[in-house]
């Protein structure tokens, strides 16, 4: 009987020892506007992604570039991703963060910085450290939809005007647009 006694008061001690000055603790009612507003921040808006290929002539070669991209855009501006594109018949190719994104219905403008060139020509490495950009247009899934496009890539070249933000920021309609031969580009925002 004395340890059942012992127990219930060692119950009765630790209940009340709970019931001091602490904190209650917060449910879902209770979140403040700035926990509402960090979790609207952290909402994916757009998501952009491709694994493709078209064909490039440079000087008499032709043969695919070859690309793959992903890339997702929150709430608050904040884009994460990765670009490859190889540029066959020019020898090269280049890969990098995605720095920024913008859909306008089912075209998205992408731009990045060049953070590693794959060339045996050593003068390819100047691309290194420069904002890149490029456009692509998503014609929807299946057999009976029109093929999907893209442009090749553009490079902020001293003396250019446009940087990767200024390229997602503005929307051009520059750079020439190919014809997807082969994969597929997945345009999303909400």
């Amino acid at each position: 009987m004395q340890t059942v006694r012992s127990f219930g008061v060692l119950l009765v001690a630790l209940a009340m020892a709970g019931c001091g000055d602490a904190d209650p603790p917060v449910g879902p009612e209770a979140a403040t506007g700035a926990a509402l507003q960090s979790s609207r921040s952290h909402r994916v808006v757009a998501q952009v992604s491709g694994r493709a290929d078209h064909s490039r002539t440079v000087g008499d070669v032709t043969a695919l570039t070859l690309f793959r991209f992903h890339m997702k855009q929150k709430a608050d501006g904040r884009t994460s991703g990765r670009y490859y594109y190889n540029f066959q018949a020019a020898g090269f190719a280049v890969r990098g963060p995605v720095t920024c994104v913008t859909v306008n219905g089912n075209q998205a403008w992408i731009g990045g910085t060049v953070e590693s060139v794959d060339s045996p020509d050593p003068d390819r490495q100047s691309l290194v450290g420069l904002d890149m950009w490029w456009r692509s247009v998503d014609n929807g899934q299946g057999h009976s939809a029109v093929p999907d496009s893209t442009t090749g890539l553009g490079f902020a070249f001293a003396g250019g005007t446009i940087t990767a933000e200024s390229w997602c920021n503005d929307q051009p309609a520059l750079l020439v647009m190919r014809e997807v031969e082969g994969g597929n580009i997945k345009v999303r925002s909400r």
